[in-house]
Order: C-alpha cells, then sequence, then structure tokens
C-alpha cells in the first residue's frame, strides 16, 4: 500500500525526486492477506430510469442515478421502487461515471471521456464550474490483472442507436498497449469513476492511476492518494455514519475494499458471486448495498454484520 503523504518533500528543491522515487518503489497493493467474506446472494430489483447507469449517491430527497448514455440523464428515484422523482440532462458532461452530493447540496460529476470532473446545481441542472482530473490517461493492465467482466444480464431497454459497424481490414481488438498504425497520437484516455465528498474534500477514483485522490474541492489540490485495489474502480460508499471508512469497488475483481479513511490501507474484501452483474454505482442504504450494471438494472445484496 502507498503510504500516505509520501509525495510530500521536506523541501521544495527535492520534492520531484522524493515523488517519484517512493511512487516507483511502492508497488501495487498486496491483496493476499486482506480478510476477505462472501456477499449475501445477489437480487435484481429493478429498472435504472435510462440504459447505461453508472453512478449513484443517497440524499434526502431519494436517490440520485447518473446515466453514461448519449444525453447523460441525472434521474432521482425513490430507491424503495425505482419511481423517477425528477431528472435533467446537464452540460460539459461525455460518457459520465459517478455522482456526489457535497454538504453544500451540490452536484460533483466524473465526466469520464474529457478527463473533467462537473460541478452542478442540481435545483437547476447549471454548471457551475469543471476541473480536470488529476491522474486522469490511460488504462494500463499489469501482470496478474483479471480479465474484464461484463453483465450476464440482458438490457433493460432496446439499443438507442444501432452497433457500430467494423470495417473489414478493421480488428475487432488491437493488442494491449497497441495503438492504429494511422495514428499520430495516442488517445486521450479517462478520468474519474467515482467522487465521494465529505467536507471540503472529494475522494476520487481514476482508473488510470489506480489511485483514490483527495482533493480539496476549494483549491482543486491533491492532499493525499492512496493506491486502490485494481485498474478498473468504480464507485464508493461510506462503510459509517462518521465516514472514518469507506468501501471502494473494482469491477474487474468483482468486489468491494473497505479502506481506512486515515491511512487508505485496505481492511477487508467483499467478494460478490462469480456470476454476478458488474459494479457500476454503488451506496448503502438501509441495510443493503445497491449497485447497477451498465444495462439498465438496479441490483442489491444485505450488508454483513
Amino acid at each position: 500500500m502507498m503510504k500516505r503523504r509520501q509525495f510530500l518533500g521536506t523541501a521544495a528543491a527535492v520534492v520531484p525526486a522524493v515523488t517519484w522515487s517512493k511512487l516507483a518503489q511502492g508497488g501495487l497493493v498486496d491483496l493476499s492477506d486482506i480478510r476477505s467474506r462472501d456477499t449475501s446472494p445477489i437480487e435484481v430489483v429493478y429498472k435504472t430510469p435510462h440504459g447505461k447507469p453508472n453512478g449513484l449517491d443517497i440524499t434526502r430527497e431519494g436517490m440520485w442515478v447518473m446515466d453514461q448514455g448519449p444525453e447523460n440523464y441525472i434521474s432521482l428515484i425513490d430507491p424503495k421502487d425505482g419511481r423517477l422523482i425528477r431528472e435533467f440532462m446537464p452540460k460539459n458532461v461525455r460518457a459520465a461515471s459517478g455522482i456526489g452530493i457535497d454538504d453544500d447540496g451540490t452536484m460533483w460529476i466524473g465526466s469520464t471521456y474529457n478527463r473533467m470532473i462537473v460541478h452542478i446545481d442540481p435545483k437547476s441542472g447549471n454548471t457551475i464550474a469543471a476541473y480536470q482530473t488529476p491522474g486522469a490517461g490511460l488504462i494500463y493492465r499489469v501482470e496478474g490483472d483479471p480479465p474484464g467482466r461484463s453483465t450476464n444480464l440482458k438490457p433493460a431497454y432496446p439499443p438507442t442507436e444501432p452497433p457500430r459497424q467494423r470495417p473489414a481490414n478493421e480488428p475487432a481488438r488491437l493488442p494491449d498497449g497497441q495503438v492504429s498504425l494511422d495514428a499520430d497520437v495516442a488517445p486521450a484516455g479517462t478520468g474519474a469513476h467515482c467522487i465521494l465528498p465529505k467536507g471540503d474534500a472529494l475522494y476520487v477514483a481514476v482508473p488510470p492511476a489506480r489511485a483514490i485522490f483527495t482533493i480539496n474541492k476549494k483549491t482543486w489540490r491533491v492532499t493525499d492518494m492512496w493506491q486502490a485495489a485494481g485498474n478498473r474502480s468504480h464507485d464508493m460508499t461510506w462503510a459509517d455514519a462518521g465516514k472514518t471508512k469507506l468501501w471502494a469497488s473494482d469491477s474487474n475483481l468483482n468486489a468491494f475494499y473497505l479502506h481506512d479513511m486515515r491511512t487508505g490501507a485496505i481492511l477487508e474484501k467483499l467478494q460478490l458471486p462469480t456470476d454476478s452483474p458488474v459494479i457500476h454505482g454503488a451506496k448503502i442504504w438501509n441495510g443493503h448495498m445497491y449497485f447497477c450494471d451498465d444495462v439498465g438494472w438496479m441490483c442489491r445484496f444485505k450488508m454483513p454484520a
């Protein structure tokens, strides 16, 4: 595990050397000794308002569902039955992933494919500001990474657009790390996949960095960073009312990892069944972990005692 504040030096002149040498020595997270528990069976409870949900948050008004379809609908629902209360389409957002409501009642959205974090007034739907995402870039694979997972559920809604027809001479998929021979720049990559607010801090999961960043929302300075469990972080949720621990999901590892907020250390793993839908949005509500896949379904399992 990367130690807290290891990127902070004692003098400005040596900060770069201290930062990168220690980051390079940090290595990947060792998950072998972490306590692991299996979850209870997964229930599919209802459809989400749109077909590509990719972020959840719970407030006193209800549950917010962030969709990553072309319109990027932000929908407020009743978490008991999925009933739509209201919704709007934001600006500045492209392929949304992650939604968080802060203590001021304003909304933060991860906009993955323009690598921005967008600050929104949920009452009007207007953008307050847009920011760059620390650690944004191309997701990479390391030895030992699990294969990518896809949902076992059928889409809840018909497709909104026809599938792209691939030219006959175009390969189905290039090898990892390889770009097309006719490209003169590498793809721009992706950004944040989850934003969890607490006071002036935003905890932001960024898969290209394999890290969770702590950002001061007033200064947009990174104040801390922890290594994530894997390379496909999605939503996070508070584990306790005091917000001293959080559960962070990884879609390919098919699990939730419990982080200590003081140190970033991973304390425990909740392992989902091998045939479960793929975690995208996730929040604990009423003793259950509610999570959505990316084909329009809300699922849940009962949290262990």
